[in-house]
């Protein structure tokens, strides 16, 4: 993909809210729940919302009625058998997430430049750990606050003490597994996102402007087999292309969310609280998405 799309895009967003941040710090907290929330509807629901299509466009083959409803099916089986988890066991589920998403985004950055290898596992886990670690590390108290929106009977927050030097190693295991200036620039802008903006705006940043439009050029060059060398205007017109295509299942996702808090706690949230059970939601569909985009690295291996 396009370098100008995969880098400059995003790094763009991150800069505009990284001085926001150092400028405004007091507006920046405020408005951090409120940009994370808008991921529901700008990039981070969305880019999982073109899931059923994935196996029809990296078979290269269409996509009939009957396996859309047994991908249905399967897919929500998932989903709803971790939401039950979850009923029982918050925070168990709660840190089964941060693993998860650790994983996710770190196999889906190694993704963009790689086919799975050692060196490719190696980044993945350092950059997923990168990505968790670092709001824990920097901000403790506020990520604290975070976790208790999805696992209210967490307790205070932990010691802080093994965070910064777990994320030295994951940093280094960031750099060494693939050096280069363009991995070590991006890792150290990384650590100052997370170092200077508050949990939600970083983490909100990453998952918005990072993972999910990433993913996006991904699925547009398994789509439309565009190339890095295509023009710029094919790649966004595809973007946009799945963006559209996205819309149903994107809202009838987020029609789930009201049915979350009374499902788990029957109480109603209000204001900032919406942030809890929006991570529920995306945790829960984050699941069956990892499984599917492991298929697809998966394949990566077998066509080696």
């Amino acid at each position: 993909m396009p370098v100008l799309l995969r880098q400059t895009a995003p790094w763009l967003l991150a800069l505009i809210l990284t001085l926001l941040s150092l400028l405004f710090p007091q507006p920046a907290s405020t408005l951090a729940p409120w940009f994370f929330l808008s991921s529901a509807l700008i990039l981070g629901v969305p880019h999982g919302a073109c899931d059923p299509w994935i196996p029809g466009w990296v078979l290269r083959r269409p996509t009939k009625i009957p396996f859309f409803l047994i991908f249905f099916i399967i897919y929500l089986s998932i989903s709803a058998a971790y939401l039950l988890f979850w009923r029982s066991y918050p925070l168990p589920s709660t840190l089964f997430f941060l693993a998860l998403t650790a994983w996710h985004w770190g196999t889906a950055d190694a993704s963009l430049e790689s086919s799975p290898t050692l060196s490719w596992l190696l980044f993945a886990i350092g950059r997923g750990s990168l990505v968790m670690l670092a709001p824990f590390a920097f901000h403790l108290a506020d990520t604290w606050s975070v976790i208790l929106l999805m696992a209210p009977q967490a307790g205070p927050p932990p010691a802080s003490l093994p965070f910064l030097p777990l994320l030295l190693i994951a940093t280094l295991l960031n750099l060494f597994s693939r050096p280069s200036v363009h991995q070590t620039i991006e890792t150290f802008l990384l650590l100052f996102l997370f170092y200077l903006t508050p949990p939600l705006l970083s983490v909100g940043t990453y998952f918005v402007a990072f993972h999910a439009w990433r993913h996006l050029l991904r699925l547009s060059a398994l789509r439309d087999q565009l190339n890095p060398i295509d023009p710029i205007p094919r790649w966004t017109h595809s973007v946009r292309q799945l963006l559209l295509l996205s819309i149903p299942l994107t809202l009838a996702s987020l029609a789930f969310l009201r049915w979350i808090p009374p499902f788990l706690t029957s109480s109603f949230p209000q204001g900032q609280n919406w942030v809890g059970p929006y991570l529920i939601l995306l945790a829960v569909l984050t699941l069956p998405h990892a499984l599917l985009v492991g298929w697809i690295d998966k394949r990566n291996i077998t066509q080696l």
